[in-house]
């Protein structure tokens, strides 16, 4: 039954999905990790205070247009699924600031970039078989973008638009 629990089951459920979509990288690709073992939902947009981690946040909660003539309610959440992985950075030295290797920060893009692509196909595959979302109505990407990196993280943020129903109250 329905009730105002199913917001956060909701975010729950595509939060293990996606923990699923990063654990295929390593059977891809043996040299890169999965998902990391700190993966939530988060209450807003978390911060990029420790990485790795895997989040889902609620956006924001809309109405989809119907037509004027319609009395259908249609509700959309705005998910955003958050990776977050280590990204090397310089250090000080006596002769003054040293970058972070080339070589590193192409090993930390390739697994970011793996992260990324293994989000956006997989969570795509799971909502096309009907294992994620309800496939009856439209499901929404909003797309992904990478972050900026900063305090020593770099990751990617997806977002989707999928509905939710409402629940019945009786209010008299």
């Amino acid at each position: 039954m329905a009730d105002p629990t199913d917001l956060h089951a909701l975010a729950v459920e595509l939060l293990e999905a996606s923990v699923i979509a990063l654990d295929t990288i390593p059977t891809f690709a043996p040299g890169l990790v999965g998902a990391p073992e700190r993966s939530y939902v988060s209450l807003g947009e978390p911060a990029a205070d420790c990485c790795p981690q895997l989040t889902v946040h609620v956006a924001a909660v809309s109405e989809a247009p119907v037509e004027a003539t319609s009395y259908a309610w249609l509700n959309y959440v705005s998910f955003i699924v958050t990776i977050f992985r280590c990204s090397p950075s310089g250090t000080d030295s006596k002769t003054g600031w040293v970058p972070p290797a080339v070589v590193a920060l192409e090993d930390t893009a390739a697994q970011g970039n793996a992260d990324a692509w293994a989000l956006w196909i997989h969570l795509h595959n799971r909502v096309e078989q009907r294992l994620l979302f309800d496939r009856c109505k439209k499901t929404f990407w909003d797309g992904l973008r990478a972050l900026p990196v900063s305090g020593g993280c770099a990751g990617w943020v997806l977002g989707i638009r999928a509905s939710l129903d409402g629940y019945q109250e009786d209010l008299s």
